[in-house]
């Protein structure tokens, strides 16, 4: 048995001033700084009546960086219980940044404008794959930063208007980003860049003593998602490969209502319904670890000449997998009395999609991997319960409360996942999925002291 240990050491330092600007204004700011370590070690726990265990990875480390891979005694090691295999390295993450914000507030208006600038520095230190004189990766360096502004107009008493747009340019992430293969390699990405989102909502809100509604319409699109993946090409030479501009569309509109027709009755309701798909196609190309363009052969060549190996993955149009993009809930509260408090609530489940990994797994050199429209999954609801009571115990204040999900037992499927992959047809003969839990319960005491 492998233990897969993960130790973290989390360091954070923040420092914020705030200030009035004349009647109207108000002013946020500040500086952070947040340092991260993450421990990455696998260690055998039990040998289950074995004398030892090889481990095969290690035939996979170059010599070039551990000098040990060379000598058969460490290669073929027989190892027992608290050795180390496949992997032991520390992951290191370092941000400093500051952000500011300033709100507007007078009469019927209150508007807003915020943003942030930051510098997420990545490096790493491996014992398993380097010797000491090479365990410690170069630091790598991304300069990121947020903008965001909003309003909201009081029309009337009753009536609302608000939007908001913003733009969020951040660092890749530390696996399959600033690292081609976080676990094994401290072979930085040189073509890693920022992810980008830029978001704009749209909305209106009512209410009155016993309305409050909210419709909210929002556009988000999602640039320059990282997707990269290590590489061995026909010479079996390694080589990296990063995908570039790849884009997700994700746009809707949501409306939530709250209705109090009795003091002893508050009703709900909501609707979401989304359309989010995959808005570009994407290719990259082969680089070896010095940078240098290389041909499906192992051969160094011009960076983006006919002979470049490249991958291309077709997925513009291709619905998002993995969450309903249709939504609806109904609700109810009932004050029984002033202590005890029975409710329900029915959620539907539509346009779910099967989920599907887009990432560096499904790239393959000289290739062109179209991904499969995913498994639409059926639609289906649950009905929910709940209760509370209110009561002394003693002279201290408790409630009891319980929950029943899925009080009609129905059995639905509630995630799939397309076969092998993206780019495998889906069906519901080749989908893998999970059912929902059948009926659970859970009761709760709370005892204020």
């Amino acid at each position: 048995a492998i233990r897969r240990q993960r130790q973290m050491c989390i360091r954070d330092r923040l420092s914020t001033y705030t200030t009035k600007i004349g009647q109207y204004l108000d002013f946020y700011g500040g500086i952070d700084y947040r340092f991260y370590k993450g421990v990455h070690r696998n260690e055998i726990s039990d040998l289950f009546g074995g004398t030892y265990y090889l481990d095969s990875e290690r035939g996979n480390v170059d010599v070039k960086n551990n000098i040990h891979a060379a000598d058969p005694n460490w290669r073929y090691q027989k190892l027992g219980v608290g050795d180390v295999v496949f992997r032991d390295y520390d992951g290191f993450v370092m941000q400093e940044g500051g952000f500011f914000q300033l709100e507007y507030n007078k009469d019927r208006l209150a508007a807003f404008v915020a943003g942030s600038l930051s510098n997420t520095g990545y490096w790493r230190y491996d014992r398993f794959y380097y010797d000491k004189e090479h365990a410690k990766s170069k630091t790598v360096n991304f300069l990121g930063f947020t903008a965001k502004g909003g309003a909201n107009y009081n029309i009337t008493d009753n009536h609302n208007v608000f939007a908001n747009v913003g733009y969020i340019s951040r660092a890749p992430k530390y696996s399959y980003g600033a690292f081609m293969t976080s676990d094994k390699s401290n072979i930085l990405n040189k073509e890693a860049v920022n992810e980008k989102v830029f978001s704009a909502e749209l909305g209106y809100g009512f209410r009155n003593t016993w309305l409050t509604a909210n419709l909210n319409l929002y556009y988000t699109r999602w640039m320059d998602k990282t997707m990269t993946k290590s590489v061995t090409l026909d010479n079996q030479q390694n080589g990296n490969i990063n995908m570039s501009g790849l884009a997700a569309l994700h746009k809707g509109a949501e409306l939530d209502i709250k209705i109090r027709p009795f003091r002893w009755l508050e009703l709900t309701g909501m609707v979401s319904l989304g359309d989010w798909k995959w808005d570009s196609d994407a290719t990259g190309y082969v680089y070896d670890e010095l940078g240098n363009a290389m041909t499906q052969a192992g051969k160094v060549t011009t960076p983006g000449a006919e002979d470049h190996a490249k991958a291309h993955i077709k997925m513009n149009g291709i619905r998002v997998g993995g969450s309903a993009q249709t939504t609806a809930a109904v609700g109810a509260n009932v004050n029984i009395t002033k202590d005890l408090r029975v409710g329900a609530d029915w959620t539907y489940y539509g346009r779910n999609y099967s989920y599907y990994a887009v990432d560096g797994t499904i790239l393959t050199v000289g290739k062109e991997t179209a991904v499969a429209e995913p498994w639409k999954i059926p639609a289906a609801s649950q009905l929910d319960m709940n209760a509370s009571y209110r009561f002394k115990f003693g002279k201290l204040n408790a409630i009891l409360s319980g929950n029943v999900n899925n009080l009609l037992n129905y059995q639905y499927i509630s995630k799939a996942w397309n076969p092998s992959g993206a780019s495998t047809a889906a069906t519901a003969d080749n989908v893998y999925v999970f059912y929902s839990f059948g009926r659970t319960y859970s009761i709760r005491l709370k005892v204020n002291f």
